[in-house]
């Protein structure tokens, strides 16, 4: 009876793969421009057409895993609060370490940028990288704006800023690395080898390009300036092109001047990422059973890389690249899948109501440094 049919996995796959196909379909018959106008001027009309296909997808997939959502939520009802709390502990102590770092990168070449609003940078950070979450974007775009803001040029910004993200995220790689050779060699054998090849893949290319950028020269505008009389148009794209590739080396050279002054520097990032996986470590606790230390370390790794996706609100990115990779290896996918949504709303949701605080209150302090800033200039003698 159609009444009683459940439609499976599949034939939603193939619904959705034929309705794609009418979609190409009609581009390419009707004119372009045509069919945008008619996209346009029907806007509603299509939002409400593609909410209604997804929700009729949620519940038809709902209903066909009915036995699995009430085992979920018998997991979630037997979920150990106090493994929670232990996480919220944890992910506190991980961004003490990302406010240390702040502080300590920034605060020699801009001295408003305290113990106070380095905290306050780091958490506002949370609400932005939250806005826009394609690999940070957000948070990134807000603390180059405050660092300009704090007195730093433009220039200045923009070198210090990549530093710390190179600082921050040599750890990251570091993991990759380090977990993608124990997987190839056996040592880790729960991940599947093609997970751990794209771990080394990925570490490889970064640190690659990371000794490429200490290559580049400190003068390479000044050197590509002279083409631009030379080459016409082209010297003059190079000549442009060639300001951030100059940036980024003298930001990987400051890097490393930090890291030679002060080593324990790194120990920060080390805080930051170590805490964020016992957090994630904590939330497995709180559900069931968490997997082996090495297989958690580089699945949380591997599934970060779901943040370079552009989606809204940075929501399923890395969830879903997380509870992936645990799932490829071997680890329960509802387990996971509680852990991960559960880690997710600590790290990151949590942090959004201080981090909207720390924002608004940042927001008040850039406008006393205005002020700051304006009071020469009023005492000054007019001239002529």
């Amino acid at each position: 009876m159609i009444a009683g049919w459940i439609p499976s996995e599949h034939t939603i796959v193939l619904a959705g793969v034929a309705a794609a196909a009418v979609l190409v379909a009609s581009v390419l018959v009707a004119k372009r421009d045509a069919w945008i106008t008619q996209l346009e001027a029907h806007r509603n009309l299509v939002r409400r057409a593609v909410v209604g296909a997804v929700v009729v997808v949620v519940v038809s997939l709902g209903i066909a895993h009915l036995d699995d959502l009430e085992e979920l939520v018998q997991r979630v009802e037997r979920g150990d609060p106090a493994w929670l709390a232990a996480g919220v502990g944890l992910e506190i102590v991980s961004f003490g370490g990302y406010v240390v770092l702040t502080y300590v990168v920034h605060h020699p070449r801009a001295p408003r940028l305290n113990w106070a609003t380095s905290t306050e940078l780091t958490l506002a950070g949370v609400v932005a990288t939250r806005v826009f979450s394609a690999g940070g974007a957000g948070g990134i775009a807000f603390t180059g704006w405050a660092l300009h803001r704090a007195g730093m040029s433009v220039r200045t910004a923009a070198r210090q800023l990549t530093a710390f993200m190179i600082l921050l995220y040599s750890v990251y790689i570091a993991a990759l690395l380090f977990g993608g050779v124990l997987v190839v060699t056996g040592a880790l054998p729960d991940v599947p080898t093609l997970l751990g090849v794209v771990a080394m893949v990925v570490g490889g290319l970064v640190t690659a390009l990371a000794f490429a950028l200490v290559r580049v020269p400190e003068d390479l505008e000044r050197r590509v300036q002279a083409l631009e009389h030379r080459s016409g148009w082209v010297g003059r794209l190079a000549t442009r092109l060639a300001t951030v590739p100059q940036v980024a080396g003298n930001a990987a050279r400051l890097a490393l001047s930090i890291v030679r002054e002060r080593p324990t520097v790194l120990l920060w990032p080390l805080l930051w990422w170590a805490f964020d996986v016992a957090t994630l470590w904590a939330t497995f606790h709180a559900f069931g059973e968490p997997p082996a230390t090495g297989t958690l370390v580089l699945c949380y790794f591997l599934g970060q890389m779901g943040n370079l996706l552009p989606l809204p609100g940075g929501v399923g990115g890395a969830e879903g690249g997380m509870v992936g990779a645990f799932a490829a290896s071997g680890v329960d996918a509802g387990l996971a899948l509680l852990a991960v949504v559960s880690y997710q709303l600590i790290s990151t949701y949590l942090p959004a109501l201080p981090g909207l605080a720390s924002y608004l209150d940042l927001r008040r302090r850039m406008r006393s440094w205005d002020a700051e800033a304006a009071e020469p200039a009023v005492g000054a003698p007019s001239i002529g």
